[in-house]
């Protein structure tokens, strides 16, 4: 037979669903590698899909940018929170998910030969999207606290650079860029013509006073940035596949174009889900504070515990993810995880998974409940002999 797809035969099956495969087959197994907060979702959001499943949005199609309703809140909560003007029918988009947002701001920027620019270690589906998009994916190395190296990232920059692309708070390392690096970073955009690509997902869960800024409210960003969030860490509802972008509005179309010939739009019910979602976020903007309060506690117990066990990591300014070096054992990230899982039930993803510059590194997530964190903890202590 002819041969199959070389882009997709060329993506390694992710090291996050192996380690998933191996839990399963575990008692009292506990899992340190899932991406979800461990809160419900809002009553508001449940109710919300239900109301739109008994009114029959479950059997039509939703509109391909999204319920008009649904853009207009985004369009506020961006104007609110975010300080970025956008025209909720041409700036706004909803999708599938926080990657559905990857892919189609993807879709719109590349053609074969692109570059993008990021720091790494970085969110493992953008290396792979990448791909399957031709654009060719460089990586700069971050700092010792895991901050941005701008000077690095500055000096990869080639004719073929088309994009650099931030996560803040970001995944794997939590790490959390100041306005000052921001700036920094939007500056290389605006002098080499660049587009920025800015997926601010985590942006509610911050911590010690912190303060979220996205770049395309700053000057000379706006038309070039593609901002890209969802709600399903904002709501915990990563299973209702929400999401959303704002861009210029050539961007838009050129995603929408996308997204109507392939998955024809976003779920419709979990769409009015998410619109009495963000009604009651934006009237009530502290309804997370007790969950961040919680993560916060939870972070510091994490780097106490594992800096004593010689697992060094910096403390983490936002999202839920610690990420120790384990080189002082003797392993690798790839070793410490699959001999941790197999021999003490416990799964952290290898610091591989996430680009070329974490190979001794394990990402934890400390989103789950305090007693399974202490056992995760205590066993990892056992494993390393202490």
């Amino acid at each position: 037979m002819k041969p199959l797809s070389t882009k997709l035969k060329g993506i390694p099956r992710s090291n996050i669903r192996k380690l998933f495969d191996l839990l399963s087959s575990k008692q009292d197994a506990i899992s340190l590698g899932i991406g979800q907060p461990d809160f419900g979702a809002p009553r508001e959001v449940i109710d919300g899909t239900i109301a739109a499943l008994e009114a029959g949005k479950g059997s039509v199609y939703a509109p391909t940018m999204g319920v008009p309703r649904l853009r207009e809140l985004v369009a506020q909560k961006l104007e609110r929170e975010n300080n970025i003007v956008a025209d909720p029918n041409a700036n706004v988009l909803i999708a599938p998910g926080g990657s559905g947002t990857i892919s189609l701001a993807f879709s719109a920027l590349f053609n074969p030969g692109d570059e993008l620019l990021m720091f790494s270690p970085n969110f493992v589906s953008y290396f792979h999207v990448a791909r399957i998009f031709d654009a060719t994916v460089v990586e700069a190395p971050r700092r010792a606290d895991f901050g941005p190296d701008v000077d690095a990232i500055a000096s990869l920059i080639t004719p073929h650079t088309k994009a650099i692309l931030i996560n803040s708070p970001n995944n794997p390392t939590g790490y959390t860029y100041s306005k000052d690096e921001l700036e920094a970073v939007s500056s290389l955009c605006v002098d080499n013509d660049l587009y920025l690509i800015s997926d601010e997902v985590y942006e509610k869960y911050l911590y010690d006073g912190r303060q979220h800024v996205s770049p395309a409210s700053l000057d000379g960003m706006a038309d070039r940035t593609i901002t890209i969030n969802a709600f399903s860490k904002t709501f915990s509802v990563t299973g209702m596949r929400v999401g959303f972008l704002s861009a210029n509005e050539s961007i838009t179309a050129l995603m929408e174009n996308f997204l109507q010939f392939t998955s024809a739009g976003t779920n419709h019910p979990c769409q009015y889900g998410a619109i009495s979602g963000l009604e009651y976020l934006l009237e009530n903007p502290s309804f997370l504070d007790e969950h961040v309060a919680t993560y916060a506690a939870r972070r510091d117990t994490c780097h106490a515990r594992l800096n004593e066990m010689g697992l060094t990591c910096p403390k983490p300014g936002g999202a839920f993810y610690i990420m120790p070096d384990v080189s002082a054992t003797g392993m690798n990230g790839d070793e410490f995880s699959s001999k941790l899982v197999d021999g003490h039930g416990v799964a952290v993803v290898p610091g591989s998974t996430f680009g070329q510059y974490s190979g001794n590194l394990v990402r934890i997530s400390y989103a789950l409940r305090e007693d399974l964190l202490d056992e995760a903890l205590n066993r990892i202590e056992t494993f390393l002999g202490h």
